[in-house]
């Protein structure tokens, strides 16, 4: 009987889409009732500009642009029709080889299916980025059924080039900005579409079924649809990339089903319908959207969409706030507005998703003004160029305007804001120099260029006060707060130079120097004298660092008395000609002049480390020199470091090896570089969560397992770690699987990050660490921390499904150095285990993740920190993906939506509770096992499988509903969907009835309780025809963008 029903439902909605569908209208006149006018006025357009909106010298009409644009050659009629992926490419490259001068085609990625996601970039010099000119981007398509975007970039492209040099207003348009035009963001989606499809969702989304304009992170997570996919998606991920590549300042991105021009929010933290969400540039947005919508033929108007009267889509002006339309998380434009300079509209093109043939002409011909009109907001505002006091441009300056979003300025210092008439307070400004503020008029006209000039901040004055004490000593500088004093000279031109170099670098401190400020406090003077004898002996040096020319080497005064015994200084003088070169050194050392020697054993310095060290004779490469500089001052610092912390072992002998303090070519793996490389390669995404930078690898698949190093020994392992992701991906199989099946979350470093070596009877001190990824991950169920202290590893057990310590073992029975039978071998006195569990202690952190902790070399080892990675590679690499084997799959009804969580599933005595909707996976370890799924309104399912040693098993669970409820009939549908299902259902029960009298049967069975939700749960309105004069609720049987 439940199946009868079903069917009867199911073809009860698909009458009633019918009808709907039906009644659309594409070309329909937009009439609005008296009422409905009136209402026109108190909206936000009237509400900003009053009679100015009817202006059209200001909001441009139709006819306006006509006249302005004058005649120029429009598309062959004959050419306009839908064009499949083989025939837009076709277009696309006809128009790149006609016109070579104006025209790029390039491209930003490729779709599920591989096929290239085209840009054809148009401006008279269309592959580079011209300084001062605005870049523009038109995105079309990215639900592959809503074409008519597709065509009319197409058209726009034939429109541009062709009356390029003939018509006046197209050709000054094109010399003056850089437009970028993509017409498909999915071409998958887009092959599976039917032509003459009217609101239909075949080929909507991409070809993994999830919804490209749900699929950007969202601003608020937990408002996320289930629509917009797990994972970003490989279109989703492409256009970010390409986003980020080029200074944007003006987007439109189309989409079909309606007729409006929307603009953010398009989400909000209700996450409901009919809400408006604004953004500060609200203002701004309303005059975007509105000057789109006036110069089309009927967009403008007030009034319902689509010949559907009370059903259709009533717009104010032909305008609508995102959110007050509908919801939508994870949408396109707002994910730009949030994270780069550009401000983006998305634009209904039309009531059909995929018009026949013949109704392109006409939507062309309705939209082409446009199309024109809305690009013009690229030249309004202001714009300029921002320097140094030396003419450099300054990259990432901030601008900021009273009434608007902050945006940033390029790596040349460029900067578009638009902004309407008005008077603004703008205020530039950096963190390495001082503001400048300023209040600027803005009128209808072109933009205003601006060039800015700021200066340098002063760190301090030329007298330094230290301890309370003002010492007379120019050009001292004083900078760090840490506990190894180090004073730092020059010896000569060079040597100054340097130490100059040094005060500038750590005045407002490059990342290379944070490190090093923590530990140390570095009192900088570029030269040495005699009179500085008082302020060295008053300050109770630790060491005392004098750079000049040479050959590179070191240069130990006192005859070396006082030098530490954890200085080798062959090792160092070693590692040094690696990194600086031996190519044949001409200048004078004058770290071997008498003179140095006499000044230095003049101070008395008896427990000063003295150490000169030469750096080449010029400053060719000032990036390699400060590298170098760096990793000088960093093994200094780490002599002694060590004696000034309490530990528990014996103190480490740290390296004076710079490879090891990840300088040199061979261990670039090890450092920050990496990330360069990362980002070359486009193998992770690099994120900051607070102070920490994470490498994200992975499409965001369950598991979520975060690694992170939590002492600077361990960072360089995490680094190493990254780029074998990045370049073992595809030819090591382990790898490419590990990565196809989880996503893992890097962190090299930590805020404070431990600099002492230690062991650790608890994790609880990176707590606040794992807890900011968790909020940003809130998936991770387990964490890998990176450490040394002992040849050892310890777990907690959260779970309780015996992973933690299977993890554990594998990862020590896989390890070259550390036994799983034996004792820590780094323990000299009592014999320690080299797996033990660490508890919490009772409320400690009762939602922890299972963490595995994993000490990787003694406190007293002599050695650097490039052996450690090649030492745990295969204990970490295995681990890993022993961590990720399982079950996982999807959750789905029988009509193909995802079942919401909590699923609960049971594995013999263990219990799962899924997370997120229409998704699970479950850690289980090798063997048989059989899970019984649970739901409560859905029939219980169970199954058996199979589990593999470190692999994944797929098994997508399909639910049915076990009830039916009568009221599920109308929920999210309007009235007239409501009503016409009713009036069916009572048609079909009235039938029965009859027939029951005409058999006289004594007894019908009883109808089950209630009826199959019908997929109505899209719409969101039960108001009554009287409520909805303003109503914004969208066309009742598809969501159009």
């Amino acid at each position: 009987m439940a199946f009868w029903i079903f069917s009867w439902n199911a073809w009860i909605t698909w009458v009633v889409s019918i009808i709907v569908t039906l009644a659309i209208d594409w070309d329909a006149e937009i009439i609005a009732s008296p009422e409905e006018s009136q209402f026109s006025y108190q909206g936000p357009l009237w509400t900003y500009f009053g009679n100015k909106s009817e202006n059209v010298s200001i909001f441009h009409s139709r006819e306006y642009m006509q006249k302005h644009v004058g005649k120029f050659k429009d598309v062959d009629p004959e050419r306009i029709s839908n064009h499949n992926y083989s025939f837009m490419t076709s277009w696309l490259k006809e128009y790149s080889m006609k016109y070579p001068n104006i025209t790029w085609l390039y491209s930003v990625g490729e779709s599920v299916r591989n096929r290239t996601l085209w840009v054809m970039a148009i401006s008279r010099s269309p592959r580079i980025h011209e300084l001062g000119i605005p870049e523009i981007k038109y995105v079309a398509n990215m639900h592959g059924n809503e074409v008519v975007g597709r065509e009319l970039m197409l058209y726009l492209i034939a429109l541009l080039c062709d009356n390029y040099g003939k018509n006046s207003y197209l050709t000054n348009f094109v010399n003056n900005v850089r437009i970028h035009i993509m017409p498909s963001m999915n071409p998958d989606g887009y092959e599976l579409g039917i032509e003459g499809d009217r609101s239909g969702f075949v080929g909507r989304s991409n070809d993994n079924g999830v919804d490209l304009n749900r699929n950007f992170p969202t601003r608020f997570p937990a408002r996320r649809e289930i629509s917009g996919g797990m994972f970003l998606e490989k279109e989703t991920v492409a256009v970010i990339k390409w986003f980020r590549q080029y200074p944007f300042v003006l987007s439109a991105n189309f989409h079909g089903g309606s007729l409006v021009a929307n603009y953010p929010y398009d989400d909000s933290v209700t996450g409901q319908d009919n809400i408006y969400s604004p953004s500060v540039d609200d203002r701004l947005f309303v005059a975007l959207a509105y000057s789109y919508a006036r110069a089309h033929a009927n967009m403008w108007k007030t009034g319902r969409r689509c010949g559907l009267n009370v059903n259709g889509d009533f717009f104010l002006n032909g305008i609508t706030n995102g959110a007050f339309w509908y919801h939508v998380s994870g949408g396109m434009q707002d994910w730009q507005y949030v994270n780069t300079n550009c401000l983006e509209i998305t634009v209904e093109m039309g009531c059909y998703k995929f018009p026949n043939k013949n109704m392109l002409p006409r939507l062309w011909d309705e939209h082409k003004y446009s199309l024109l009109a809305f690009m013009k907001y690229a030249h309004r505002g202001i714009k300029g160029f921002v320097f140094d006091q030396k003419g450099y441009p300054v990259k990432n300056a901030i601008l900021s305007v009273n009434q608007g979003k902050n945006i940033t300025t390029t790596d040349n210092g460029e900067f578009w804001r638009i902004l309407l008439p008005g008077t603004y307070t703008v205020l530039i400004s950096h963190r390495k120099y001082l503001p400048q503020i300023f209040n600027i008029t803005v009128d209808e006209g072109s933009a205003k260029l601006i060039n800015i000039t700021l200066e340098q901040k002063l760190c301090e004055d030329d007298n330094s006060v230290f301890n309370g004490k003002l010492y007379p000593v120019d050009g001292l500088r004083v900078r760090g707060e840490g506990a190894v004093r180090i004073a730092v000279f020059g010896v000569d031109s060079l040597g100054k130079s340097i130490v100059q170099e040094l005060i500038n670098a750590t005045c407002l401190p490059e990342d290379l120097f944070v490190q090093i400020l923590q530990q140390s406090t570095l009192h900088l003077l570029p030269s040495l004298s005699t009179e500085h004898a008082l302020y060295l002996k008053d300050h109770e040096l630790d060491a005392l660092l004098l750079f000049g020319q040479g050959l590179p080497k070191s240069t130990l005064f006192s005859a070396g008395i006082n030098t530490p015994n954890q200085f080798d200084q062959k090792k160092f003088d070693d590692s040094l000609m690696v990194v600086l070169g031996n190519k044949t050194i001409s200048c004078v050392n004058h770290m071997l002049d008498r003179a140095i020697s006499r000044m230095i054993d003049a101070f008395n310095m008896m427990k000063t480390f003295q150490l000169g060290v030469s750096l080449g004779c010029d400053l060719n490469q000032p990036e390699l020199t400060l590298t170098a500089i760096t990793a000088v001052l960093q093994i200094v610092v780490n002599v002694f470091v060590d004696v000034k912390d309490h530990i528990t072992e014996n103190s480490a002998i740290s390296s004076t090896d710079l490879a090891d303090n990840f300088l040199s070519a061979e261990t670039s793996k090890a450092t920050s570089a990496s990330l360069r490389y990362i980002e070359e390669k486009n193998c992770a995404s690099i994120i900051n969560i607070g102070l920490m930078k994470a490498l994200v690898f992975g499409d965001g698949h369950m598991p979520h397992i975060l690694v992170m190093a939590v002492e600077q020994k361990t960072s360089s392992m995490v680094y190493e770690f990254a780029m074998d992701l990045c370049s073992e991906s595809l030819q090591n199989q382990v790898v490419h699987e590990l990565l196809n099946v989880s996503t893992l979350i890097l962190i090299p470093s930590i805020p404070y990050t431990q600099l002492y070596c230690h062991d650790y009877t608890s994790v609880i001190k990176f707590k606040p660490f794992i807890e900011q990824v968790l909020n940003i991950y809130p998936f991770i169920d387990y964490v890998v921390l990176l450490a040394t202290g002992g040849m050892k590893v310890r777990y907690t057990d959260t779970s309780r499904v015996g992973r933690a310590k299977d993890l554990a073992f594998n990862y020590v029975s896989q390890h070259a150095l550390i036994k799983p039978t034996e004792n820590d071998v780094c323990s000299r006195n009592i014999p320690v285990s080299t797996v033990n569990e660490l508890h919490w202690r009772t409320g400690e952190w009762q939602e922890a993740p299972d963490i595995l902790l994993v000490q990787t070399a003694c406190c007293y080892e002599e050695r650097g920190t490039g052996h450690l990675y090649a030492e745990n590679k295969a204990s970490l690499i295995s681990t890993l993906s022993k961590r990720v084997q399982g079950l996982s799959g999807t959750i789905k009804e029988t009509n193909g939506n995802p079942v919401k969580a909590p699923v609960k599933i049971t594995v013999g005595s263990f219990v799962f509770y899924t997370k997120l909707d229409g998704y699970y996976y479950i850690w289980l370890s090798p063997g048989f096992h059989t899970i019984d799924v649970y739901k409560e309104s859905y029939h219980s399912y169970t199954f058996s499988t199979k589990i593999g040693l470190s692999k994944q098993t797929i098994h997508d669970i399909l639910l049915t509903e076990s009830s039916f409820a009568f009221s599920s009939l109308f929920k999210g549908g309007n009235l007239l969907i409501s009503f016409t299902a009713f009036c069916i259902l009572a048609f079909v029960f009235i039938s029965l009835y009859r027939l029951r009298i005409a058999h006289k049967a004594k007894s019908v069975k009883r109808w089950k309780d209630g009826f199959e939700r019908l997929p109505l749960n899209d719409f969101d309105s039960n108001t009554s025809d009287d409520d909805v004069v303003l109503d914004s609720t969208k066309s009742p049987l598809h969501r159009p963008y």
